[in-house]
């Protein structure tokens, strides 16, 4: 009963900061952007007989993702920055819990290639709107970040797990927008696309700690065995 209130509750917090971005209202913004991620953490931790490892490690992801969350809700080009950093390390937690459930098939290779293609796309234009938009320090910093939610991607991919990639590759269109609003063009609608797309991400990565369950039963029956 408990986890349907709390994910009701998720839903009206993000909905909450939607209306709070079409009323430019700053206090109700640092209320739900970073409430919002603060009740999937207690999503998360309600979650029980998975693994633990795995879970963890989408909890401090998610940590991560508010206090990003925070820095972003700044003006300024440093805190940008340290809103980048924050969820590279976010990122890094997620590609963490991702290999604790690492099953590669040589047959995983093939994700590479939509994965690099669209890397690289990407990266090539930011990279030219970058520079000539007088941003040249922050390329490094994107560059870095743009490779390392690549290979969150992967690691999703690898763990097999459908909600993981989904989410994964939400996150990714969700950084895609604001990026490309950021430093290409200007579009009218990134600012609610943004954070729908990062919400369902953050979301569908907090409900993939459900499917550990099968790792810790089989992990059990292993040791039982023995």
């Amino acid at each position: 009963m408990y986890r349907r209130l709390l994910i009701a509750a998720i839903i009206i917090s993000g909905l909450g900061y939607l209306f709070a971005l079409a009323d430019e209202n700053m206090m109700m913004r640092w209320i739900f952007k970073p409430g919002t991620i603060i009740l999937m953490i207690l999503l998360a931790a309600t979650i029980r007989n998975v693994s633990k490892p795995y879970k963890n490690l989408i909890i401090i992801g998610l940590f991560l993702s508010a206090i990003g969350d925070c820095f972003l809700l700044l003006s300024g080009k440093q805190w940008f920055t340290f809103g980048l950093v924050a969820f590279l390390f976010a990122h890094l937690a997620y590609v963490a819990a991702f290999v604790t459930r690492w099953r590669f098939s040589r047959y995983h290779l093939l994700a590479l290639i939509p994965i690099a293609a669209y890397s690289f796309l990407l990266l090539n234009r930011l990279h030219t709107d970058i520079l000539v938009g007088g941003n040249a320090g922050l390329w490094i910093p994107v560059l870095i970040y743009v490779v390392v939610i690549s290979i969150m991607i992967w690691s999703a991919v690898i763990s097999r797990s459908w909600i993981a990639v989904t989410g994964a590759i939400l996150f990714f269109m969700s950084d895609s927008l604001l990026a490309w609003n950021m430093f290409v063009t200007s579009i009218s609608w990134a600012g609610y696309g943004v954070m729908i797309s990062y919400y369902l991400a953050q979301f569908l990565l907090t409900k993939s700690i459900e499917r550990s369950k099968k790792n810790v039963i089989a992990y059990e029956n292993y040791s039982s065995i023995r």
